[in-house]
């Protein structure tokens, strides 16, 4: 027996960087280097220990970007 599991991440308003390496079948070192060339967008946090959060909107901009690529 098999059990499928199926999330919409773009559902929630944040996810993290290990679910958008994910999801962009990109390493989490690329989404850190794309979070600092400002090719997506993050969450401020006011302390570095705190989680990154991306954006979801920023994801799907930068998804449209690269299918136009």
């Amino acid at each position: 027996m098999t059990m499928r599991i199926t999330m919409n991440y773009m559902d929630k308003p944040t996810i993290t960087v290990k679910d958008a390496s994910w999801v962009l079948s990109l390493s989490v070192a690329t989404i850190k280097r794309k979070i600092d060339a400002g090719v997506l967008k993050c969450v401020k946090r006011d302390n570095l220990k705190e989680k990154i959060l991306i954006y979801t909107d920023s994801l799907a901009k930068f998804l449209e970007r690269e299918d136009r690529a």
